[in-house]
């Protein structure tokens, strides 16, 4: 074996040492952004949560160190009879939670030109602070988590008032008013039916 090739393979084997002692130095966390209490989401071989977590004394929400997403493992006629041509290794499949209709208020609960927060349990079955708001053009529905921390906004006479840094939307809409947030509060679809409010989340 020439010193080039004695090279490369010590190379190889300080790289394949590194990656079994150090398997966290492998795993990063998902590029997006952790939003709500229970998400999931995967990212390079990992099934990612979104948890509460503590920073500077506060609660945020952040993306915890991930779970490996194990292979499926070939059945016994798989393993007894092989494939004549090798395959493309395939991605695991994403963990999908399907979106849950939640009956949240009743219509008469929200007259025209109000606007009110009611709570209740997200398709992660993890309880949620929602913002109903009606106005002439029919009802609006909105998530109260802040986008700036995650702080829940509360209905107030100047608006919908985070109490975490003073950020202040819109109840109309849910535009910003006033920072530190830079993004609307996040819609959710809603309709009524019989006299009953129903979200779709």
């Amino acid at each position: 074996m020439n010193p080039i090739s004695r090279r490369i393979l010590g190379f190889g084997f300080i790289s394949s040492l590194a990656t079994i002692a150090f398997p966290a130095l492998a795993a990063t966390t998902p590029p997006m952004k952790c939003r709500v209490l229970g998400q999931t989401t995967t990212y390079n071989g990992r099934l990612f949560t979104c948890i509460k977590v503590k920073s500077k004394g506060k609660n945020v929400l952040a993306w915890d160190s991930g779970k490996i997403i194990p292979s499926p493992s070939p059945t016994s006629s798989e393993s007894a009879t092989p494939s004549p041509t090798p395959s493309a290794s395939k991605s695991p499949e994403p963990v999908v939670v399907k979106k849950a209709d939640i009956a949240i208020a009743k219509s008469s609960e929200i007259p025209l030109h109000s606007t009110k927060s009611f709570t209740a349990k997200n398709r992660y079955g993890n309880t949620t602070t929602y913002i109903l708001a009606r106005n002439s053009g029919g009802i609006l529905a909105m998530d109260a988590t802040c986008p700036h921390k995650g702080c829940i906004v509360a209905v107030e006479s100047e608006g919908l008032l985070c109490p975490c840094h003073n950020a202040l939307f819109d109840p109309k809409n849910g535009d910003v008013l006033r920072g530190p947030a830079s993004y609307a509060l996040e819609r959710v679809p809603v309709r009524e039916e019989n006299g009953i409010i129903y979200l779709t989340d």
